[in-house]
């Protein structure tokens, strides 16, 4: 929820080391060799933010960023004379992103993106290397939230599940039927506030477009789950709950079997069709959410807070960084 203040509840305190400018675009900014000016030199509107341009003779056109500590916004409208290869570090981020017009050709993923699209980016590498193609301009806007976003965001409002924003995030990459995601990030591109009006204006965009893609994301995972037969899917819900309340203590795949009324093969097949994972992944995934929630809320020693979910030490630490490209220790530190 969002106070008269601008900031979520118990989220400000959390995000207060961390500033997605430092963390993400200045270095992104200086491998690209891309420097400050105004909107009047590279012929773009006046709003709040910062612009910044490539060296002349690689582009012509601007890039375009607003940035609190957590989250940013940017409008990209560039015309590369030449094919240019774009590098630069990429620090653990998930965005939407709508390109306008022009194409790339995303090497790390050896894919192709042409307008329009609507993209759900989510990399697990520590480096960005893409192909812009040269003679259309490459116009897209795009959303941006860091972890401590993200991550207190969603356990704010679905604690009870075991949900994961990359996961989400990475669902609506490549859909053509999300208008109203469509919509919004035009409305965020037009948008020429200034002041106040404008740190409201572009904060309840990013809630927003953060519950759209939630709530498409489950409906997806809805229609996957409403082929399955009712009687399956009473089955599956019995052995999430049993999942949830065996967090820390072992359960077997016999025990799980019974639960579900159904052979282990059958559980496993329809487990993944309800739930998009597996049931070990899944399982992680709950054991990680509650270890998160333990290092966020207190100061137990992650030793203490790895045997709270079932886990040793290292096999905590080995699937959190799986789960949350950090350290249990880190993540504490940056959630204070």
């Amino acid at each position: 929820m969002i106070r008269a203040d601008g900031n979520r509840d118990g989220t400000a305190a959390a995000c207060a080391d961390y500033d997605i400018m430092r963390e993400v675009f200045l270095p992104c900014l200086a491998d690209m060799q891309m420097e400050e000016t105004c909107a009047a030199d590279v012929g773009a509107p006046e709003r709040e933010g910062r612009m910044f341009r490539m060296p002349r003779d690689v582009a012509s056109g601007y890039f375009w960023l607003y940035a609190e500590r957590d989250f940013a916004i940017s409008a990209t409208d560039m015309l590369f004379p030449r094919d240019f290869r774009e590098q630069c570090r990429h620090p653990r981020f998930v965005s939407v992103r709508y390109y306008l017009s022009g194409s790339c050709v995303e090497s790390v993923t050896n894919r192709t993106v042409e307008a329009p699209y609507l993209e759900g980016h989510v990399l697990d590498t520590p480096h960005w290397d893409c192909l812009c193609r040269a003679g259309t301009p490459i116009r897209n806007v795009e959303i941006m939230l860091a972890p401590p976003f993200y991550e207190q965001y969603l356990r704010e409002v679905y604690r009870d599940e075991a949900f994961s924003a990359e996961e989400a995030f990475a669902s609506i990459d490549g859909l053509s039927d999300f208008p109203e995601m469509v919509v919004l990030l035009k409305q965020v591109e037009a948008y020429r506030g200034r002041g106040a009006s404008a740190r409201l204006f572009y904060r309840s965009k990013v809630e927003e477009a953060v519950a759209l893609v939630v709530d498409k994301s489950r409906a997806m995972a809805g229609e996957r789950a409403s082929e399955l037969a009712s009687e399956d899917m009473h089955a599956i819900e019995r052995v999430r709950r049993r999942l949830e309340q065996q967090l820390a203590a072992p359960v077997d795949a016999d025990e799980l079997a019974r639960i579900a009324c159904m052979g282990q093969t059958k559980l496993r097949r329809t487990f993944k069709q309800a739930c998009g994972c597996t049931i070990v992944e899944y399982r992680q995934r709950l054991r990680c959410a509650k270890a998160a929630e333990l290092l966020a809320a207190g100061d137990a020693p992650v030793a203490q807070v790895a045997a709270a979910v079932g886990y040793r030490p290292e096999r905590l630490a080995e699937l959190f960084a799986r789960t949350h490209h950090t350290t249990p220790s880190a993540y504490r530190a940056a959630m204070r």
